[in-house]
């Protein structure tokens, strides 16, 4: 009987062992876990500021490239009255001679 206990004993601490070192392990990834987390929502924060940078880029550029349409089209019409002023000015120095 004395053998029986002892193994139960035995038995008993090493299950309770066991569980400790499976407990700690657990404990162990899940700290790991929560550190991933942590960085990934620390890396998406980054990400999203990034965008956020990015799209007020791209407004400010397509400002800028409206604000150059509207001065070509404006160089546009002063080359084409020039044009035509150096035009009519030909066909009327043509037809007075």
């Amino acid at each position: 009987m004395d053998n029986s206990l002892l193994i139960a004993l035995l038995s008993a601490f090493g299950v309770k062992e066991i569980w400790t070192i499976v407990k700690k392990k657990m404990d162990q990834n899940e700290r790991e876990g929560d550190k991933l987390d942590q960085l990934s929502l620390k890396v998406i924060g980054e990400l999203k500021n990034k965008i956020e940078d990015l799209e007020s880029k791209i407004d400010e550029l397509i400002l800028e490239n409206t604000e150059l349409k509207i001065k070509v089209a404006r160089m546009e019409e002063r080359l084409l009255k020039d044009v035509t002023k150096r035009t009519r000015k030909k066909r009327n120095a043509k037809s007075d001679s």
